[in-house]
């Protein structure tokens, strides 16, 4: 199977800037497609610790970080 530049953007990437680093290991972080039963999204996946992160499960921590949602 082979994968375009455009399922794995930035891990493909050459430039000047660093790959993304994991907040759990430290572990390089690899963009990328995720299929669920329902929908489609992109995030990002530590090939290391296995840490999956989009942009949900961002807004979700930091709201539970300054306690905007109660259990």
């Amino acid at each position: 199977m082979q994968f375009s530049g455009r399922e794995f953007p930035k891990f493909n990437q050459i430039g000047p800037d660093p790959p993304m680093k994991c907040h759990r290991c430290e572990g390089v972080m690899v963009h990328q497609k995720f299929y669920g039963p329902h929908e489609h999204f992109w995030g990002w996946r530590c090939i290391c610790c296995g840490e999956i992160v989009d942009q949900i499960i961002l807004e979700n921590r930091s709201s539970m970080a300054v306690g905007l949602v109660r259990r």
